[in-house]
């Protein structure tokens, strides 16, 4: 007994070095002025070691001016870096000082950011529907869901094209998920802080890498000693991949999981860990995201169209570090898409931040969720979900790593952003030279009209924390209608293309694709196009190209071997393109174009079974030869997606028992 309590001191007695150590200083990111008189040194990673070493010699001088330890962490930006000093008395008017200094632009704590999102109560209507329709309420008909981003009626009609990058800044993916398989690119990890990033890997005193695979960030006893900001006692979120698949995830019907744009691919750009990250991070995470230089990291072959952000900071937006980054990839043409916050209070940072897209969370009935931030910075409203109606996406039952590949339920703005995303990455596949001003203003201007409950508030900036009707002044342009988004795509003239026979192609077989649509906005019919074949990839150098029979608005495409996959391109005489994506396959693949026909009934209360697609990117997609199950939710039959006589009378009983403030 005493051996025992001596061990167990002594491991209070190191965490609590530990903490101390690792958690007793002040991190502020700190801009320097541009100096005439000193080289500035590139951001390329052969000049990285000078430029830190000019950094070290700017912070020694500081030092000695202002009699306090400045430390460097890392480069930040062009002119900055990530500094840390001793916290205690005298840190905040040292930071004011430094602000005096002419050497410096800009001195800003780097603050630790969240998620967006958490697990609520098991939602009721779900479990007690073993259909698993209910799963999917949020992507039904109008008609059944009136608060629904109706993809149902797009999926029925639209085939999609060529795949848009959408890149998701969170917590790491796990790659052998089955709704992720053949949807990763090679990503990043931009965790730099060995406590967060825990997985033991970077080096050079930064735990930063290329590999963003999700280690978990569940927290024990232990973590709470070493950062008080942990807040209690955890399981691993594994929110990155319950994100992704929930934006681009291959669909699992016999599971009630659907994503909203299965054709696009996922950019896992991991800037949080355990107990969160910070915002230093997660900057230099959505500039790498957009394909700009980031000090120390290689450049990203895959730029993003859309960076989706379920995540943030309490407060205002800081100019130098989030605010600058956001506006640099807006810049380079990428949308940056933001979750409001959870508080049920004024919008958090980034997403109040000029440039950001934020978005606010609707429950089922249309109502802004209890929890879900608000103000004149939203720019749209999407499902959120509550405690009854909670959102389904892919996860996992490991508390602290990874084990069973499964399927849960979590609530927040976290999961109306990448419904948003994914509806911006649909529009892109579509339109490849639509700008961002463009997508903006077409997810705003397509929206449906916010509902309106008898008995329910409207929405005012003294309606904290309470569902409430949404008003266009605090809940942005109106509910997300990725149908709407998709007809106003045809108006402005573009051409669509497709195969009914799906979009795999065995070798030396042929497929018939057609293109349609209009050229301009009154309507007038493509009569004619030009077809050619881009991106061919090869397993010979030698194989022959595939070979293209035109006969109006339709081509015979024939797959010779030796190619693994091509995309086929359409051109009008407007100048406006669609692309198809091909694989070239003898496995019996399911092509997103044929699911799309099946999906539609069986979302709505059909009981068509069908399995996932084959999706694929040339060699940039990362697989994973290590599948873990999907199991963890249990399994049913039944038809349609009605409930019996105990259900519904539980559910009236309880289900607003439910709706409360149940988020992070």
């Amino acid at each position: 007994m005493q051996l025992r309590f001596a061990i167990q001191s002594s491991l209070f007695i190191l965490l609590v070095i530990f903490s101390t150590v690792s958690w007793s200083a002040d991190r502020w990111v700190i801009q320097f002025k541009e100096s005439p008189g000193r080289s500035q040194t590139s951001v390329n990673p052969s000049s990285l070691e000078s430029r830190k070493s000019d950094l070290r010699a700017r912070l020694a001088e500081l030092s000695i001016v202002h009699k306090r330890t400045f430390q460097l962490v890392r480069p930040f930006g062009e002119h900055g870096a990530v500094i840390t000093t001793p916290n205690g008395s005298g840190a905040e008017q040292a930071r004011l000082r430094l602000l005096s200094d002419p050497m410096i632009e800009s001195v800003e704590p780097d603050r630790r950011i969240k998620l967006r999102a958490q697990s609520p109560l098991i939602g009721l209507l779900n479990a007690l529907d073993l259909s698993r329709r209910s799963r999917s309420w949020f992507h039904q008909d109008l008609s059944t869901q009136p608060a629904s981003i109706n993809t149902g009626a797009m999926w029925t009609n639209f085939h999609g094209t060529a795949p848009t990058v959408v890149a998701v800044l969170d917590t790491g993916v796990l790659p052998s998920h089955p709704m992720l398989q053949g949807h990763l690119l090679s990503g990043y990890d931009f965790v730099a802080d060995s406590f967060i990033g825990a997985d033991g890997q970077g080096s050079a005193g930064s735990d930063r890498d290329s590999d963003p695979t999700d280690p978990g960030d569940g927290v024990g006893p232990a973590d709470l000693l070493a950062d008080p900001v942990c807040g209690g006692v955890s399981q691993s979120s594994w929110h990155g991949t319950f994100v992704s698949a929930l934006l681009a995830g291959n669909p699992v019907p016999s599971e009630g999981v659907f994503s909203v744009n299965w054709n696009a691919v996922v950019l896992p750009v991991r800037v949080l860990g355990k107990c969160g990250g910070f915002s230093s991070d997660l900057a230099d995470g959505i500039r790498w995201a957009a394909g700009l230089s980031v000090p120390g990291a290689p450049n990203n072959p895959f730029p993003a169209r859309v960076i989706n952000l379920s995540l943030g900071a309490e407060g205002a937006c800081v100019a130098s570090i989030e605010g600058a980054a956001i506006a640099a990839a807006r810049q380079d043409g990428s949308l940056v898409v933001v979750a409001a916050g959870n508080d049920g209070s004024t919008v958090d940072s980034p997403a109040n931040c000029p440039g950001a897209f934020g978005v606010a969370a609707i429950d089922q009935e249309g109502l802004k969720a209890n929890y879900s931030n608000f103000g004149p910075t939203i720019q749209l409203s999407a499902p959120g979900g509550d405690a009854a109606f909670p959102i389904w996406s892919a996860s996992n039952t490991g508390f602290s790593g990874p084990l069973t590949n499964t399927y849960n339920t979590k609530i927040g703005t976290s999961f109306s952003a990448p419904m948003v995303a994914g509806a911006a990455s649909l529009y892109w596949s579509l339109d490849p030279s639509a700008s961002v001003a463009t997508v903006e203003n077409l997810l705003k201007t397509s929206a449906r009209p916010f509902l309106s409950q008898g008995g329910s508030p409207t929405c005012t900036a003294d309606t904290v924390g309470v569902e409430c009707n949404c008003t266009r002044a605090l809940c942005g342009a109106g509910m997300l209608d990725v149908a709407n988004l998709i007809n106003s795509q045809a108006a402005a003239g573009l051409t669509n293309l497709f195969s009914n026979t799906g979009n795999v192609i065995p070798p030396g077989q042929t497929r018939t694709f057609s293109a349609s649509g209009t050229l301009n906005s009154s309507g007038q019919e493509v009569n004619a196009v030009s077809f050619d074949v881009i991106n061919v990839l090869k397993s010979s150098a030698d194989a022959p190209n595939p070979i293209l029979s035109v006969s109006g608005l339709e081509v015979d495409v024939t797959a010779p071997s030796g190619v693994t996959g091509f995309d086929l391109r359409a051109q009008a005489a407007n100048g406006r393109t669609a692309i198809a994506s091909v694989i070239v396959a003898n496995q019996g693949a399911t092509s997103p174009t044929l699911l799309a026909s099946l999906l539609s009934p069986l979302i709505n209360g059909a009981s068509t079974g069908v399995g996932a697609p084959s999706s694929a990117v040339g060699d940039a997609v990362v697989g994973d030869s290590g599948s873990g199950s999907a199991a963890g939710s249990s399994s049913g039959g039944g038809g349609g997606g009605a409930l019996n006589l105990l259900g519904l009378l539980a559910c009236l009983f309880l289900l607003h028992c439910f709706k409360k403030k149940n988020t992070v």
